[in-house]
């Protein structure tokens, strides 16, 4: 099997780098709750501690998580891991989303938490997938590539708050519904872009034999 030219490395690290930096993108959804929690807690009649337990419920699913999703990101690679991100966020902010309009009924908080687990699995296998790529992919600039990762999960949550704050929170009464329809299919799509565009490239060759290897 042909090596691919160092264009082709090139422009498949480019596209992986794109790719890692939505799938943060996704990761980063797990800090919004103070978003849309005070009126799904007001709708659901939760009482703080209730509230405080499906929050905080979000970070022990990406945290406890970690090591299995960063085993699996080096076992199945990062398409798989994206696309059960996918699959989790779009499932978790749905349900969230339909649990707040009625359409779930009336659900224990029990199960409210448990969507906020499946927000924090997602988050976690979006994250790994990004990193152990961004990370097999980069050898000499390794720190910036993965620090650039790294922005995208923290400036998310920060940019999406404001997004909810400009289009979701106009009026007396905020839009929460349509607030988690959108983290519903931004999550799904971001991490469907990402299953498609992360790929291991690799350090590509030494530079001791890159003169053999073809420019394309």
């Amino acid at each position: 099997m042909a090596l691919p030219t160092r264009s082709q490395r090139y422009w498949l690290r480019t596209a992986s780098m794109l790719g890692a930096c939505l799938a943060t993108t996704t990761s980063g959804t797990i800090y919004l709750f103070s978003t849309y929690g005070p009126a799904l807690s007001q709708r659901l009649h939760l009482t703080s501690t209730q509230a405080n337990v499906a929050a905080i419920a979000a970070n022990y699913g990406q945290l406890l998580s970690g090591p299995f999703f960063g085993w699996a990101a080096d076992t199945v690679g990062p398409q798989v891991l994206s696309g059960f991100a996918a699959l989790g966020s779009f499932t978790a902010f749905s349900a969230l989303a339909y649990t707040y309009e009625g359409t779930l009924g009336m659900p224990s908080w029990l199960l409210l938490a448990g969507y906020m687990v499946l927000v924090g699995l997602a988050s976690q296998s979006a994250n790994m997938a990004a990193v152990t790529t961004t990370t097999k992919n980069f050898k000499q600039n390794r720190g910036s590539a993965v620090s650039l990762c790294v922005a995208f999960f923290g400036l998310s949550p920060f940019v999406l708050s404001h997004v909810s704050t400009v289009f979701f929170a106009v009026g007396d009464k905020p839009d929460t519904f349509g607030y988690l329809k959108f983290l519903s299919y931004l999550g799904l799509t971001t991490s469907l872009l990402a299953a498609l565009s992360l790929t291991v490239v690799g350090f590509g060759p030494s530079r001791r034999y890159r003169q053999d290897i073809p420019d394309g």
